[in-house]
């Protein structure tokens, strides 16, 4: 949503938004996250996650968002930066606006988490490099 041009809430494509700021936001909202997938998926042990998390993991969000509606509520109007993303300007949305996208945001988040956790419960163990020079069961030096 927040790298893609066509979205109502893209950060990038925009003439007030330099090179190193497109590049760094694709970085943060894109690369970040593909990577942090494929870490979990290859190199984690799979069932480790608790359904409980679904819910622990929007704490961070949820107490994010009264953070960034008090600094820009202080800060003066037309300051560039004073809502951190789009879907958060209160000068845009308003803050019925913003309760629906932070309501919309939030259950989406909730339902990836849920499959995020559903997916760990079911794939399979990710593939260790076997011992060549010995069998496992022949002591425990290796």
């Amino acid at each position: 949503m927040l790298t893609n041009d066509s979205s109502s809430f893209s950060m990038t494509g925009t003439p007030e938004h330099d090179t190193v700021r497109t590049v760094s936001t694709h970085l943060l909202h894109t690369v970040t996250p593909i990577g942090a997938a494929l870490d979990w998926l290859l190199l984690t042990a799979p069932r480790g996650f608790r359904w409980r998390y679904a819910a622990q993991w929007l704490a961070y969000p949820f107490l994010y968002l009264p953070f960034a509606l008090i600094r820009g509520a202080l800060l003066a109007p037309g300051t560039e930066g004073r809502y951190p993303y789009p879907f958060l300007d209160v000068d845009l949305h308003g803050y019925a606006g913003i309760a629906l996208n932070t309501l919309v945001f939030g259950s989406a988040f909730y339902a990836l988490a849920l499959i995020l956790i559903a997916i760990d419960q079911v794939r399979p163990q990710p593939r260790r490099p076997e011992n060549r020079i010995s069998p496992s069961g022949i002591g425990p030096l290796k």
